[in-house]
């Protein structure tokens, strides 16, 4: 069972950076310029806060914040709207024109065993039915709360600290909308597999960050999305490191310090941010309080 696209739909909605110790936040640096790096997940408990010293520490050097999209716009009625409006299937299909008769059968008895019923998914994209059946467990496990990324936008926003983007807003929705393509059964599949274990599965990654511990997560994370969804791996991470990275190397370039909030999977593995940086010469280091 592929288990790269549940993994990265966990730390796509999750804010799990807030829980990591000291393995959260890393330094970029070279003779002259200095970049902090912390790698998030998009949603908290209540019981997260407060977060880890070192995040405040980063915040309280930079001149300026970096996060992957405009936070306070994805928050918009417009983007909630342009979303929406991507989640649904066209007039006359339904999931079982997109699925396999057997991956829409274990689909319906899912939900049956949620009380839910596939006439509340029927009408969505694949994606947008599994993303929603995540965030449906996800609030059920009380990872309802807004995220760091969210908790350092609006302070910046408080201290009047510059925000940069590394993506526009429509940027984003494309990597959302295109998630699973070609693969849609696999990743239905794989999300009704994974989502049994998902009580399981959070503790284990919050555990093997706080130790600083980052092979378990690059193996079963990065390293299985790519070798089991190589498009899925371009797409998601891949390609958008790709594009982040001389952007981030031209901020690297100025006088300034940017502490820099993206998604953990982004630094992991050989293609992953923090592998990049040390084979451009710069020294990566965890930022330790």
């Amino acid at each position: 069972m592929k288990r790269g696209f549940f993994k990265f739909v966990i730390l796509f909605f999750l804010s799990v950076s807030s829980l990591f110790g000291e393995s959260s936040v890393w330094k970029i640096s070279d003779a002259k310029h200095t970049m902090y790096l912390g790698g998030t997940i998009h949603l908290l408990r209540s019981s997260d806060y407060p977060l880890p010293s070192e995040f405040d520490k980063a915040y309280s050097q930079a001149d300026y914040v970096v996060f992957e999209t405009d936070l306070a716009r994805t928050q918009s009625e417009l983007f909630a709207a342009m979303l929406a409006q991507k989640m649904i299937l066209p007039l006359g299909q339904t999931l079982a024109n997109k699925l396999t008769s057997k991956t829409y059968a274990e689909l319906t008895s899912y939900l049956a065993s949620q009380r839910y019923t596939i006439r509340m998914f029927d009408r969505l994209e694949p994606w947008a039915a599994v993303l929603t059946l995540t965030q449906l467990k996800l609030a059920q496990m009380g990872m309802d709360q807004s995220g760091v990324d969210m908790h350092y936008s609006r302070r910046a926003l408080s201290d009047h600290l510059p925000q940069r983007y590394l993506e526009t807003i429509a940027e984003q929705i494309d990597i959302i909308t295109g998630i699973g393509a070609g693969e849609e059964d696999v990743m239905i599949l794989q999300a009704l597999h994974d989502m049994k274990q998902l009580d399981s599965m959070i503790p284990w990654m919050v555990e093997e960050w706080r130790q600083g511990k980052t092979a378990r997560l690059e193996r079963e994370l990065v390293q299985d999305m790519k070798n089991e969804s190589p498009k899925m791996y371009q797409h998601i991470l891949k390609q958008r490191n790709d594009r982040w990275k001389p952007k981030l190397i031209a901020m690297m370039q100025e006088d300034k310090i940017g502490f820099v909030l993206i998604g953990a999977m982004h630094l992991l593995g050989e293609d992953g941010l923090l592998e990049q940086f040390r084979m451009l010469g710069y020294q990566v280091e965890l930022f330790k309080e």
